[in-house]
């Protein structure tokens, strides 16, 4: 067994370092061939982001876990604030400007939702299978998803759809996750009311049905007389949210995934963009136009190409062979933070672990889902590649808090 010591720099898992400077330094040249402005501004993030290294090196470990709750709150309170005194961007009210510099404290939520999830289950134990403690954890996740939402900012949001795997992994009931799978369901019908009722409560009946066949039943009947009612609400708030809360275009976005690409209102309007980032990627074909070569980048045609579709410079200037090696480097990378998190044996450090690494994955499937037409497009970034100082930083800040603590002695973590 390898001896962990608490060295300031020892013991920092070397493989995930070096994936992580190599997908960075992909990034920086995609970055600079869609734009050489935005690719210095990024340089300096990327500079800044080594000071965040060198802070989350100094703090002992042991602070990760007992200031989690203070942090947490602290990130409620701006996600509040930022509702009055935010300033409006494309239509979101997102963002807080201090002089020259803006940043998004949703992206600073997945750090402290991060952490408090695995403080609160490292506190109740994990082992213990207690349905309250599970519940408290669902709303611990809800509420700063709540928050973001009605920024709005839907993509955001989403991505704390990633704790739900986290709370699997560590023993989450099958019955919550199928709750879960009835809710996103009754909500994706909301987009077709024509069918939306009639399916909802056949949803609903199926539901219960499946309740009443599980064993135990009276012993845990306060928690499915609450997955019950949510349910029921749901199919009439559903409804009234899609059209009333929900912004037109983001309606537009979910429903280009169904028209017609020849279309001529697909092509000038809402499929602008989704069109041009389709096509990029097609026309680099096998081995690509060449770095700085591609015409559909060098030309402006897709609008955010420097952030949530910078994928398509890949496709268009490497070509599927290039676009192939930067996937792979994503799933390696994103398999290295599961590794490290499944070998940990403090509990607080293999949920955290598991967290960041779920984070990940779905900024992942969801980027490079969207630029290719397979998700509506919702302003998910891709992880050190797309421009952006706050999701670099919250990035940089939840990969190497773990990496620091797997470095660590963790038996001084309890």
């Amino acid at each position: 067994m390898i001896k962990r010591n608490n060295n300031f720099f020892g013991n920092v898992d070397k493989y995930i370092i070096l994936i992580y400077i190599i997908i960075i330094s992909f990034g920086y040249l995609n970055l600079y061939s869609v734009s050489c402005e935005k690719s210095e501004k990024q340089l300096i993030w990327i500079i800044f982001s080594l000071a965040c290294v060198f802070i989350i090196f100094i703090i002992k470990p042991i602070y990760y876990k007992n200031l989690s709750p203070y942090f947490f709150l602290f990130t409620l309170i701006l996600l509040i604030g930022v509702l009055f005194f935010g300033k409006n961007i494309n239509g979101s009210r997102s963002w807080y400007v201090i002089g020259p510099i803006n940043f998004q404290p949703a992206e600073f939520a997945k750090i402290s939702t991060s952490l408090i999830i695995a403080y609160l289950l490292c506190k109740y134990n994990v082992k213990i299978y207690n349905n309250k403690i599970w519940i408290y954890t669902l709303l611990i996740i809800l509420i700063p998803t709540i928050l973001i939402f009605f920024q709005p900012d839907p993509g955001t949001s989403i991505v704390f759809i990633s704790f739900i795997l986290t709370l699997y992994r560590e023993g989450l009931s099958i019955l919550f996750i199928i709750y879960l799978l009835i809710l996103m369901i009754i909500f994706t019908l909301s987009l077709n009311i024509s069918y939306y009722i009639i399916i909802s409560f056949l949803l609903l009946i199926f539901s219960i049905i499946f309740l009443i066949m599980k064993r135990h039943v009276l012993k845990n009947l306060l928690v499915y007389i609450f997955c019950f009612l949510t349910c029921f609400l749901s199919i009439l708030i559903f409804p009234f949210f899609y059209k009333n809360v929900v912004k037109q275009h983001h309606k537009d976005r979910i429903n280009i995934l169904f028209k017609n690409e020849f279309d001529r209102q697909y092509r000038e309007n809402i499929g602008y963009n989704l069109l041009y980032s389709k096509t990029a990627i097609g026309s680099g074909k096998l081995f690509g136009k060449g770095y700085r070569k591609g015409i559909i980048t060098k030309g402006k045609f897709v609008p955010e190409q420097d952030t949530d579709y910078i994928f398509c410079t890949v496709g268009e200037e490497w070509g599927f062979v290039g676009s192939v090696i930067l996937i792979l480097f994503y799933l390696l990378f994103i398999s290295r933070i599961y590794c490290l998190s499944e070998r940990q044996k403090n509990v607080f450090v293999r949920i955290f672990g598991f967290s960041v690494g779920n984070i990940f994955l779905i900024h992942f499937l969801i980027n490079i889902g969207m630029v290719m037409g397979l998700f509506p497009t919702i302003g998910i970034v891709l992880p050190f590649f797309s421009y952006g100082g706050s999701s670099f930083w919250s990035f940089t800040i939840l990969l190497f808090i773990l990496i620091r603590l797997d470095a660590f002695d963790k038996t001084q973590l309890i």
